[in-house]
C-alpha cells in the first residue's frame, strides 16, 4: 500500500481495522478535493488487491467551470449523468442551480443494493439531498447499517456531519481543504 496516502490518512491501514462495518467520512468545502482524494484512494486499493463497490461521483466540466456531475457503479466500471447546472439538460429534482436526475438516482441505489461483503464501499456523496430531501443515495444508509464492508467511504460535506452522526453511525473524519487534498 501506497505509504505516503498512510502517512496522510493513517486510518485507512487494513492491518488495524477490527472486524467490520468501519466507516471514514471524508468531508470538506466545496472544491476541496474530496471526489479526486477518493478516485486516488480507489485506485491504490484496486492495486493492493481489494475488492471495491459503491458510487463516486466526479464532475464535469467546462472552462474549468464544474456544469455535471457523473455517477460511476465501483463494481461494474458503468456511469450515467447524474445531474447538470446546463438548464434543461436533464429532467428531475432541482436543487439550487442543479438537476438531479431521478432515473439515474433509482440506477445508483440498485447498484448500491446489490452490495455484498466487500473490503470496500464507496458513497460519494451523503449530503443535503440526503439529509434534508430524503432522496438521492438513500439505500447508501441502508449499506451503512448492513455492515458487508470492512471499510466504508463516505463523502459528505462539513455541514452534514451532524446530521449523520445523529443518525447513530460510529464514524472517523478526514477533513480535506483546498491545500491538503492531494496524496
Amino acid at each position: 500500500m501506497d505509504m505516503s496516502l498512510l502517512s496522510k490518512i493513517s486510518i485507512i491501514d487494513f492491518s488495524h481495522l477490527s472486524g467490520t462495518g468501519n466507516i471514514v467520512v471524508i468531508t470538506g468545502e466545496r472544491g476541496a478535493g474530496k471526489t479526486t482524494f477518493c478516485q486516488q484512494i480507489i485506485k491504490v486499493y484496486k492495486n493492493a488487491g481489494l475488492s471495491i463497490c459503491g458510487v463516486i461521483t466526479p464532475g464535469r466540466f467546462k472552462d474549468s467551470q464544474k456544469n455535471g456531475i457523473f455517477v460511476i457503479d465501483l463494481a461494474s466500471g458503468q456511469s450515467r449523468l447524474l445531474a447538470s447546472a446546463i438548464p434543461e439538460e436533464l429532467d428531475g429534482i432541482r436543487f439550487g442551480h442543479w438537476t438531479f436526475d431521478s432515473h439515474v438516482f433509482e440506477w445508483g441505489n440498485q447498484c448500491l443494493g446489490q452490495i455484498t461483503d466487500s473490503d470496500v464501499v464507496v458513497i460519494d456523496e451523503l449530503g443535503p439531498l440526503e439529509f434534508e430531501l430524503h432522496s438521492g443515495w438513500m439505500m447508501g444508509f441502508e449499506i451503512l447499517r448492513s455492515q458487508k464492508y470492512r471499510l466504508a467511504i463516505v463523502v459528505t460535506r462539513s455541514e452534514c456531519i451532524e446530521s449523520f452522526s445523529k443518525m447513530g453511525f460510529d464514524f472517523q473524519v478526514k477533513e480535506l481543504s483546498i491545500h491538503n487534498s492531494r496524496i
